[in-house]
């Protein structure tokens, strides 16, 4: 493990919106040879979990806050076995998930950026272009979070599962949700 790093693996969701194609990276315990797309050791020592259902479980969380414009296509798993090594795709996982929200919020050129706290203290964070603003831009804390939002905080936090923060550490709570206007979007949509 390095801390602040994408060590020892890592998944990167490709989505496309009406308006992009984007890219989420998310750190993982080690990913090992198993199944049809890998597996991992959970954060309990113990639990095999079959990467397919892990990350087909977590976009299932994920198609509630995106438009049905946006897709989900894939989930690329990584292994970085040091910090100076390059990362080598272990899997491809197609998706094909579609979002379902029906909001009529900004949904162009927005970042929706989940931040979480590590057991070891340790920040991790979760982005998401092209997504509606939910009640606007102001931030919001865990204790207000709907069942959507809460349902990632518990996916990601899951200990019977493989998510970490970059200090390959458990997800133990939520700190925060935010939205704003992504500008690096707004000027490559032609917004600015």
């Amino acid at each position: 493990m390095t801390p602040n790093s994408l060590v020892p693996s890592y998944g990167v969701i490709d989505y496309v919106s009406a308006y992009g194609a984007h890219k989420a990276t998310i750190p993982t315990l080690q990913w090992t040879l198993g199944g049809d797309y890998g597996e991992y050791i959970a954060h309990d020592d113990v639990t095999v979990v079959d990467a397919e259902t892990m990350w087909l479980d977590f976009i299932a969380d994920l198609v509630p806050f995106a438009l049905a414009t946006t897709t989900f296509n894939s989930v690329t798993m990584y292994n970085k076995p040091t910090i100076d090594a390059p990362s080598v795709p272990v899997a491809i996982l197609p998706v094909g998930e579609v979002g379902t929200s029906v909001a009529t919020s900004q949904a162009k050129a927005t970042q929706s950026t989940w931040n979480f706290r590590t057991t070891l203290f340790g920040h991790m964070k979760l982005v998401l272009l092209d997504i509606p603003v939910g009640g606007g831009f102001e931030k919001t804390l865990p204790a207000i979070w709907g069942a959507p939002d809460l349902a990632i905080l518990g996916a990601l936090s899951d200990l019977s599962k493989a998510f970490c923060g970059r200090d390959n550490a458990a997800i133990a709570s939520g700190i925060s949700k935010t939205y704003t206007m992504n500008e690096k979007l707004r000027r490559a949509y032609g917004m600015a």
